[in-house]
């Protein structure tokens, strides 16, 4: 029997969640990494303050089946989030907190509130267009659907990368990086 590799859990922000309803591929998102995303509650009770896609949020929770976790009860996690969360959003603040101290990523676009702290405290995060990369270089999108995903998502007025309209773009620019 094959032993199964316990990779870390990815703790998914809102505006990762959002970007993929916004574009009509949510279903599509526990494909990409399978067993691997979860919501803090924190995070959950963000989503729901977004009253307009509230329907759209229900169902991407009942049918992608991604778990809905607990913030931990980790003293060191609690002061961690205590002091994020007079900066940051709730999700955001619970999402660092969290990953800081369990080794587990982050899947967040709002880099202005992460990337110096991820990078100061060694956390690997994920952005929606990392995600879509994967997703392409994994074969469950294709470019076609990739492109039409960025586009649809700045249709509606939701923030990606500047200046980067194709995931084969993209795919140049991490290669550069």
């Amino acid at each position: 029997m094959a032993k199964k590799f316990n990779a870390p859990k990815i703790l998914l922000d809102c505006d990762v969640i959002i970007h993929f309803i916004k574009a009509g591929k949510q279903l599509l998102l526990p494909k990409i990494f399978p067993e691997r995303f979860v919501i803090l509650d924190r995070v959950k009770a963000e989503l729901d303050k977004h009253k307009s896609s509230q329907t759209s949020i229900t169902n991407f929770i009942t049918w992608s089946k991604i778990p809905i976790i607990p913030m931990p009860r980790n003293i060191e996690i609690i002061k961690e989030y205590s002091i994020l969360k007079k900066t940051l959003g709730d999700g955001e603040a619970a999402c660092m907190a969290v990953a800081r101290h369990t080794n587990d990523y982050i899947a967040s676009s709002n880099l202005r509130d992460i990337e110096h702290y991820c990078q100061l405290h060694g956390i690997i995060y994920l952005t929606t267009m990392d995600i879509l990369l994967k997703a392409y270089t994994s074969g469950i999108m294709d470019e076609e659907e990739c492109d039409g995903f960025i586009k649809e998502v700045k249709n509606k007025k939701s923030r990606l990368i500047h200046n980067i309209d194709s995931i084969k773009i993209y795919e140049k620019h991490k290669k550069n990086k």
